[in-house]
């Protein structure tokens, strides 16, 4: 079922094949259906996708923007509890996300989206009155419940709505939301650590929760006249049997775990120290200096994944974004002795990553016959991504490790190669196995399958001596 104004738009049927619903006329609707169409998704769609994304990385960065703006003294917290924090979320996010997007499947999206979103803005909302680490913990528990209906389910739609032309540039914008929360936290942390602290008794880091929680709440209400309802999904099959699944699962997943290099970029501003052995930045500075690395990042996100559309340039993009984080993790990981060096080669993580979205894309591209299925690639791999957010900082990323993280900037590094390496293994399986892109997973069977129906129905018309070329000529044309 379409929501009204989204009508006319080619969508998969339970079959995988296309079927069109066409609106009724209007004058705009003369001038260029297919474009008010697209009109139309960007401006409800993925206007409330960009937003909601943009909340849910906004708090996500809130966490550690409180921990450096007085939520550390005022609970506490001298130990690993941080990192600890990122771990309770991320175990919450992998144990719910796959349960998650199977509910979607029976609920329709612009019922279940909005009501996991406006549950998920009132425990950020709670998350003001935490007196302890404890209460924190159980809270960001939560948060990764209703968190992991979010990104993958609003993928899962983009997915379906937009031609594969269109994918990548729209992925992108919707991947910029979270580098756009982080800087719209950080002018929004400044304002609350200058104007509220001590309003009402409560710290800026305090209003900080409520502000993000309140917002999320109603974006979620919004969401209920937005989000279009939910496609037809056809089943799952050959996912697990094949290559390609784990060849994109190597390549993303190294992605997301080497993007963690900037996440502390924070601590390492906080504690830079002139000659005299001062800090160097004040809290105020300190929030505001990687307002520049996400400008960045959003800049080259949609740059180049534009280009990416444009050109059709899918592994180039993923590599080329891999190939500067390599380079920037490793100066990272030697540590230079220069303050300047740092931050230009801190700021280079910034603009890698168009390195996941054209990933993604591509793969959309691939198993454009797959809408199920690619969903369900999606939702694997973001559950593989936060299992390893959940552990991984535990010994690569430790507060302890600041700022030179040890392990952290070389694992980073390390996770680039593989990276590039899983991309060139996609594209070498593509091509070797072109049916794919025709017939989908089970590529195989599906064509000899047709083929062979072709070549029955020939065969009470036609001469015995010409069946193998009418056959191969059939497949050709297949």
């Amino acid at each position: 079922m379409y929501p009204s104004g989204l009508v006319g738009r080619s969508s998969p049927d339970p079959d995988g094949q296309s079927s069109v619903q066409h609106a009724p006329a209007s004058w705009l609707g003369k001038i260029h259906p297919e474009r008010v169409v697209v009109f139309k998704l960007d401006a409800l769609l993925l206007t409330w996708a960009f937003i909601a994304g943009l909340t849910k990385d906004m708090y996500q960065s809130s966490t550690t923007q409180a921990y450096v703006s007085g939520m550390k003294e005022s609970l506490s917290l001298y130990g690993n509890e941080l990192v600890e924090f990122t771990m309770c979320f991320s175990i919450g996010y992998a144990l719910f996300i796959v349960p998650a997007q199977i509910i979607q499947t029976r609920v329709r999206p612009s019922i279940f989206l909005p009501i996991c979103e406006i549950i998920w803005g009132a425990l950020t909302l709670a998350t003001y009155k935490s007196t302890n680490a404890n209460t924190v913990f159980a809270l960001r528990f939560f948060l990764g419940v209703f968190e992991s209906t979010s990104w993958p389910g609003l993928v899962s739609l983009i997915f379906n709505w937009y031609t594969p032309k269109e994918l990548a540039k729209r992925l992108a914008i919707f991947g910029v939301s979270g580098v756009a929360g982080n800087m719209f936290l950080g002018i929004l942390q400044v304002a609350l650590y200058q104007n509220l602290s001590g309003v009402n008794g409560l710290e800026g880091w305090q209003w900080l929760f409520i502000v993000s929680g309140v917002i999320t709440m109603v974006w979620g209400f919004i969401g209920f006249l937005l989000i279009p309802f939910a496609l037809a999904v056809r089943k799952l099959r050959a996912l697990l049997k094949s290559p390609l699944t784990y060849i994109f699962l190597a390549a993303y997943l190294q992605f997301a775990w080497s993007q963690r290099a900037n996440s502390y970029f924070l601590l390492y501003l906080k504690g830079v120290k002139d000659e005299s052995g001062k800090l160097l930045y004040s809290t105020y500075t300190v929030n505001l200096i990687p307002l520049g690395g996400y400008a960045i990042s959003i800049v080259c996100n949609i740059g180049l994944n534009a280009l990416s559309d444009w050109k059709g340039w899918r592994w180039q993009v993923s590599c080329g974004a891999a190939a500067l984080q390599l380079v920037a993790t490793s100066v990272l990981a030697g540590w230079p002795n220069s303050h300047a060096t740092i931050m230009v080669f801190y700021f280079l993580t910034f603009a890698t990553a168009a390195w996941g979205y054209a990933l993604i894309a591509w793969l959309a591209e691939i198993l454009r016959k797959e809408p199920e299925a690619r969903s369900i690639i999606v939702a694997i791999a973001v559950t593989l991504v936060y299992v390893g957010h959940a552990t991984i900082p535990l010994r690569a990323w430790q507060v302890s490790d600041s700022p030179r993280y040890p392990i952290g900037f070389p694992l980073a590094a390390a996770f680039s190669v593989g990276g590039i390496l899983a991309n060139l293994g996609m594209l070498f399986y593509v091509q070797k196995n072109p049916g794919i892109l025709a017939w989908g997973l089970d590529w195989k069977a599906r064509q000899d399958g047709a083929v062979e129906e072709a070549s029955d129905l020939d065969k009470p018309n036609r001469g015995q001596g010409d069946g193998k070329e009418i056959t191969n000529q059939t497949t050709k044309e297949l």
